[in-house]
């Protein structure tokens, strides 16, 4: 019986996977909303299921991290007092009757030193200058190497009434976005693309931002009002 549970369950993921799974990372790599990409699928799956898929895919990808960038951090299977990044690969092996399949493995990669950031605080005060060095840092850094705190999962939980405010503060665009992806219930970190950076300079332009913005490359971090407050 358990076995059988099994075979469908995994027979279940391999059709959605074959009819959903790659159109879904498609289109979500290429901008689309978890609501748009839904309406565009061809085979029927629930809107939880598109949900859960992006959000694998984007943290899977680098596109959202779990832990603050740079501090060489996962949140799973690492030793206390250690700092490790990890990769996956993938083994052939065969079975009694020749048969491959294939088998995931977590490969342990050099320990990543965290790195010491430069910190600037940045207010109310000056708002273009600080808009014009924000964009500047992203496109000194990259969109790979530029990361923004995320608190909306917690706001769910915590503040539902500043949640809304923040959400109401954006064009439908930006909200649809935003509402779409089942964000964690602690603070993650979101890569800074067009849409993340101008949702970003939305709410600090209406004193809504209160997170901290990460650049790799150069080291910089620049902390938004209260931005370390909501650290957990």
């Amino acid at each position: 019986m358990q076995n059988h549970i099994y075979f469908r369950r995994a027979l279940a993921d391999f059709t959605y996977e074959a009819a959903s799974g790659g159109a879904i990372r498609h289109l979500a790599d290429v901008g689309y909303t978890v609501r748009q990409i839904s309406q565009r699928l061809d085979f029927p799956t629930p809107y939880e299921r598109v949900q859960k898929s992006v959000w694998e895919h984007f943290v899977h990808t680098g596109m959202i991290l779990l832990e603050e960038p740079g501090s060489g951090r996962q949140r799973e299977n690492v030793p206390q007092g250690k700092s490790y990044q990890k990769k996956a690969s993938y083994v052939r092996e065969y079975d009694q009757y020749g048969k491959a399949s294939f088998r995931r493995v977590a490969e342990e990669e050099e320990e990543v030193a965290p790195i010491c950031w430069k910190k600037q605080w940045l207010g109310e005060g000056e708002m273009e200058e600080n808009i014009s060095l924000i964009l500047t840092k992203v496109h000194e850094n990259g969109i790979e190497y530029s990361y923004m705190s995320c608190d909306f999962g917690k706001e769910i939980e915590e503040n539902t009434e500043k949640l809304m405010f923040t959400l109401g503060e954006l064009n439908q665009r930006q909200r649809e976005y935003l509402t779409g992806l089942p964000w964690e219930k602690f603070r993650v970190y979101h890569r800074m693309d067009s849409r993340m950076t101008e949702i970003l300079l939305r709410l600090y332009e209406v004193g809504a931002y209160h997170g901290i913005c990460y650049f790799l490359k150069t080291g910089e971090m620049m902390i938004f009002g209260d931005g370390f407050a909501d650290m957990s």
